[in-house]
């Protein structure tokens, strides 16, 4: 009885001691929740200047083990010896059981989230603004302990309200950072992988949607990003590095998506799409150099482990560049462009430098970092195309500048594949707001060099090339319009081009003496008027056939050498040229009129010269004709002074009788009667030449008065001649010829024709 007694005495103690003790610990843990976040709170900020050298403000502290939750709210640092605040955020909490983790070494976290989060960095060199926080971090010497046993895992991290303000002497700019978020799902010892989804909005311009994954396992990560309305403006003091320019508007759009490893060149596989909006970039003094309405390229696939890729789509839209040379070898972009220049031996190469900290040479070799080993050997392009473009051009070489606009251009390509066909290209353009030019391009995708091309270019205003015909050619174009055609293709490296050139109405004015000294100079003028048929056009074909395969082979100059052909010939020959006389299988002179010593009658030999060049005139009213001496007038003097001392001898006198004629012309100069005549009439000439000593006894004087007036009555007889064969006087003049014109042609009497465009010549 008295041990039941006793154990119903002590059961109500045990309970009362129990309630005793557990409303103790209650009142403990109370104690904890409530003032020991306040004693902490009060700790930290009081020594926090002595540790960290920074004063730190906090607003509360939790720490409630009933509901598993721990934070701490309005947390503010400032910079050492500064009201700057160098981070901060509104709340960083997380719900953890941590009894488990002291007992168990099982540290499990949950709901992390971090609320308005601010980071204040700076950078100045090697240095950052945290530099020594992480140094007296680093002064921990204690050993090193196995964690290895450890179990960590943190599920359903989220941070929001972000904001980051960094800058760094390296920057041409801070970057600013807000509205950013990122969540997590795991982080965990017992998994490799993991998978992070991140938000941003630049300061500046541009906002960033991105997904991460990791896999340390299999040395893998992913990164599916989207960059929107990313302002490029940020970017002008990187593109400075590179070039002289004041302003680089637009935005740009990207999206990626890329899987690689870190230990597998083959891993990488990339698909993405890039779209760029109003984008105008201009040169060091402020003037227009690139714009561009629209612009996309859409990137389906590229894959390092097949080795191919294939570009969905490449769109251009308004497209527009001023591209200008000057004398000095200068351009555009030379003058643009920040190049160094690196003398090597005989050698000069250029290039550009920056800073290994410019973003676009970060980017540069990330890309190339990217595609190391990577060479297609397939693709495939399903849609290229640009419309809408201008290309302006100027050129400052000439001595007065030329001008050109391409606008309206629009290329279209088909799919390209290397799996089969061919690509085709079509391109129009219209040239200086008048002319046209279309094109088609096909070749095959397996072997570029495979090609087939044609190209029409429709009423070209050839006075727009005014400036490169007086400078390059020392003629101005007056007026004319090009129609061109060419047909090429090249396979085999062998190239068979038709070019055929229809120009309507072309006119060259006269010859300036304000050109390219080293140019050889073509008779442009005459050569375009003895081209022209009766309807003021002129028809060419330059047929170009080589090898290109032969270094020695350049198609520019079979061109030009063909033309340059044409040209010489035409003004060398006018009067063969128009009068068809190149056809003829005789080789008689139609350039020139010849008549027998002392000829002044107009026969057959004669009439066939003068036809051709009367036909010439009628056939070409803008054509003037210089009649030019190349008679040898002292051989001229010695045949009078022959003929006039053997009539003397024969005692004949003028005119002659058909039989008189017969006899002077038979009688020989060396005649033994003869000289015998000639030594009683010039006894002080014997033993010269025949011819001179009859010259002498005659008289130079005298003889060369008869050999002018013989000259006279020879002018008259051609004047009246071409005049009776519907030539106007007018158009024909006598005058003596320059060395050029007459070298190499002076003998029996006549006249070379001179053929020139009239400086009164109307269309």
């Amino acid at each position: 009885m008295e041990t039941a007694t006793t154990n119903q005495v002590k059961g109500p103690r045990r309970k009362r001691m129990l309630l005793t003790i557990g409303l103790v610990f209650l009142l403990l843990l109370g104690t904890f929740t409530f003032f020991l976040p306040y004693l902490l709170k009060r700790y930290i900020e009081k020594h926090s200047v002595e540790w960290i050298g920074r004063t730190i403000t906090i607003k509360s502290i939790i720490l409630n083990p009933f509901t598993f939750t721990y934070a701490v709210n309005g947390v503010q640092c400032s910079e050492p010896g500064s009201d700057e605040v160098f981070f901060s955020w509104k709340s960083i909490s997380v719900k953890s059981h941590l009894w488990r983790g002291f007992v168990h070494n099982d540290w499990r976290f949950r709901q992390l989230r971090f609320v308005d989060p601010y980071f204040h960095i700076v950078q100045r060199g090697d240095r950052f603004n945290f530099s020594d926080l992480m140094e007296l971090a680093g002064k921990d010497t204690s050993s090193s302990k196995d964690t290895s046993h450890i179990h960590f895992s943190m599920e359903d991290i989220r941070i929001s309200g972000g904001r980051i303000n960094y800058s760094s002497d390296i920057l041409k700019a801070p970057i600013g950072i807000s509205g950013l978020h990122a969540e997590c799902t795991r982080i965990t010892t017992e998994s490799a992988r993991m998978d992070f989804q991140l938000g941003l909005t630049m300061d500046r311009g541009g906002a960033l949607d991105a997904g991460f994954k990791i896999d340390t396992r299999k040395s893998h990560y992913a990164v599916h990003a989207a960059l929107k309305s990313f302002a490029l403006e940020q970017l002008l003091p990187y593109l400075q590095d590179f070039m002289h320019t004041t302003e680089l508007k637009g935005d740009v759009d990207v999206r990626l998506d890329l899987e690689d490893s870190w230990t597998d060149t083959t891993a990488l596989a990339v698909s993405g799409d890039v779209a760029m909006n109003n984008i105008s970039l201009t040169d060091g003094k402020g003037q227009p150099l690139v714009g561009l309405k629209s612009g996309s390229l859409m990137l389906d696939t590229l894959n390092a482990r097949t080795q191919s890729f294939k570009i969905s789509r490449v769109l251009v839209d308004g497209f527009t560049t001023l591209y200008q040379q000057w004398g000095d070898g200068t351009d555009t972009w030379t003058k643009a462009l920040k190049l160094d220049s690196t003398v090597t031996g005989d050698s000069v190469s250029t290039s550009l430098s920056a800073e290994p900290s410019n973003v676009f040479v970060m980017l540069a070799d990330y890309i190339s970092l990217l595609g190391q080993g990577f060479a297609a050997n397939q693709y495939t392009a399903d849609s290229m195309i640009m419309t809408n473009s201008t290309v302006e051009f100027e050129d400052f070489t000439p001595e007065k500048p030329f001008r050109y606009k391409l606008d309206n251009i629009d290329i279209h390509c088909s799919p390209i594949t290397t799996a089969q066909g061919t690509a085709d290209f079509t391109a129009a353009a219209r040239l200086n707001e008048r002319g046209q030019a279309t094109s088609t391009f096909k070749f095959d995708p397996k072997d570029i060099r495979n090609v087939d091309a044609t190209l029409t270019v429709k009423d070209l205003s050839l006075p727009d090339l005014d400036a490169y015909s007086r400078w390059y050619g020392a003629y101005p174009i007056h007026s004319g319009i090009l129609r061109y055609t060419d047909t090429t293709s090249i396979h085999g490296g062998i190239i068979d081009s038709r070019n055929a050139l229809h120009a309507n109405d072309l006119r060259f004015g006269k010859k300036t003496d304000v050109h390219d000294t080293g140019i050889y100079v073509l008779p442009l003028r005459l050569a375009a008027s003895l081209l022209r048929d009766v309807h003021g056009n002129i028809d060419l074909d330059v047929p170009v056939k080589g090898d290109l395969n032969d270094p020695g082979f350049k198609v520019w100059p079979v061109v030009w050498k063909v033309l340059r052909n044409l040209v010489t010939k035409a003004a060398a020959a006018p009067v063969k040229l128009v009068s068809g006389k190149f056809s003829e299988k005789d080789d008689a002179n139609v350039e020139e009129v010849r008549f027998a010593p002392l000829g002044i009658a107009i026969d057959k030999d004669q009439r066939r010269s003068l036809d051709a060049l009367a036909g010439l005139l009628k056939q070409k009213p803008e054509l003037n004709v210089a009649l030019v001496p190349v008679t040898d007038i002292r051989q001229e003097m010695e045949e009078w002074a022959s003929a006039s001392m053997k009539m003397e001898f024969l005692g004949v006198a003028s005119p002659l009788s058909k039989a008189d004629s017969s006899r002077v012309a038979n009688l020989a100069l060396r005649d033994t009667d003869f000289l015998a005549f000639l030594n009683t009439r010039s006894p002080n000439s014997i033993g010269k030449p025949e011819r001179g000593r009859c010259l002498e006894a005659m008289g130079e004087d005298v003889v060369k008065q008869a050999v002018h007036t013989e000259e006279q009555a020879r002018q008259t007889a051609v004047i009246a001649y071409l005049k009776n064969d519907g030539v106007v006087p007018g158009r024909i003049t006598f005058r003596q010829g320059t060395a050029e014109e007459v070298a190499g042609r002076e003998g029996d009497p006549g006249y070379r024709f001179v053929v020139d465009v009239s400086d009164n010549a109307t269309p």
